[in-house]
């Protein structure tokens, strides 16, 4: 952080949160994990193994028959094809390497790789978090499944902070009747019970649509909802700051209305807007994951964390293959770490917190 700067103090009293800082850590490793899923993914999504449906999680161990011959899992062999029951083969044994060479994938979304990060030295499946129902690596399902959970809350909440800033601050800054009408539709929407004004926009999404359509659909879905907060929050700050002597100067200047709010008000919230962002996604993802879960979200043959705890459904499944619950605990710890880390920031960023 640069000496001087005006987060210099806000990122000191941050340091000193250890819940924040580890928060922080652990949403790094899982945007940087988007670049990387290729490489961290030992497989492609929709590689089926179909003879490992419902395989359990392998054990990693270190000694065969007394012997040290580095890390390796033996081989699950299906006894019950109807109950999917396994048994373990101790006579076959596969190593495990990091570095392996396996499926092609494109790392950074652009450059043609084979290498991944861990895998069998003899190509067979490995399955760290256990097999979902076809026969796919869940973990590999995971990885791949954060790029829309992840990227979706940012795209969702970055729209409806764009709606809340122009529609709010045009709303604080006009006052008036304006600013009563703007305001009361704003009330109207945030009354609405949100996740049932999620299945009504979702109803109203055409069908037969492609994934790029429907990932551009989902994200209008779950901003729509978030931009009468955001509009109510700006509204209140700009009419606070409206008649400083820098806004009035401006005015006299005959600069434009909008260049005012966004380039003489909006700057002296930056630290509010930062907390919404950090403070919404969470929402958005939950939002995501409950529209997914309930199959109106996203769908094959796309991966999301809401889409692969639709398997979860299923009383049976889920009491006989615990594993599914996987991509469940990856939702906690990301939307805890996303609260954690924007109350760190809320108390770094507060004047009156002593750090």
């Amino acid at each position: 952080m640069k000496k001087g700067s005006p987060f210099e103090i806000p990122w000191l009293k941050f340091r000193r949160n250890p819940l924040g800082m580890i928060s922080l850590v652990i949403l790094i490793i899982l945007y940087v994990s988007l670049l990387l899923e290729g490489f961290l993914a030992p497989y492609n999504p929709s590689t089926k193994f179909e003879e490992k449906s419902f395989q359990p999680p392998h054990n990693i161990h270190m000694i065969h028959n007394g012997k040290f011959i580095g890390p390796f899992v033996y081989e699950y062999r299906m006894t019950n094809t109807f109950l999917k029951e396994y048994k373990v083969d101790r006579r076959q044994v596969h190593k495990l390497r990091f570095f392996v060479e396996g499926e092609p994938y494109k790392l950074f979304f652009f450059i043609p790789a084979k290498r991944h990060f861990f895998g069998t030295v003899d190509g067979a499946p490995f399955f760290l978090m256990g097999a979902d129902r076809l026969g796919r690596d869940l973990l590999s399902r995971i990885i791949y499944g954060a790029r829309i959970s992840l990227t979706l809350g940012f795209v969702s909440v970055f729209v409806s902070l764009f709606g809340g800033l122009v529609i709010g601050g045009l709303s604080g800054y006009l006052g008036g009747a304006a600013d009563w009408i703007i305001m009361r539709m704003a009330e109207i929407v945030i009354l609405l019970p949100t996740f049932y004004f999620f299945l009504f926009l979702r109803s109203i999404m055409p069908s037969g649509i492609t994934p790029a359509q429907k990932f551009l659909f989902i994200t209008l879905i779950l901003a729509i909802p978030g931009w009468a907060g955001s509009a109510r929050s700006i509204r209140n700050w700009v009419l606070s700051l409206k008649n400083r002597d820098f806004v009035v100067a401006a005015q006299l200047a005959g600069i434009p209305k909008m260049k005012i709010i966004f380039r003489h008000i909006i700057p002296q919230i930056r630290n509010i807007i930062i907390l919404d962002i950090t403070l919404s996604i969470p929402g958005v993802i939950l939002g995501e994951t409950g529209l997914s879960f309930l199959g109106l979200g996203i769908t094959e043959p796309s991966v999301s964390w809401g889409m692969l705890m639709n398997a979860a459904l299923d009383v049976n499944i889920l009491s006989h293959y615990p594993w599914i619950l996987y991509p469940a605990i990856t939702i906690i710890i990301t939307v805890f770490s996303f609260f954690t880390f924007g109350y760190a920031l809320k108390d770094a960023f507060d004047p009156r917190s002593q750090g």
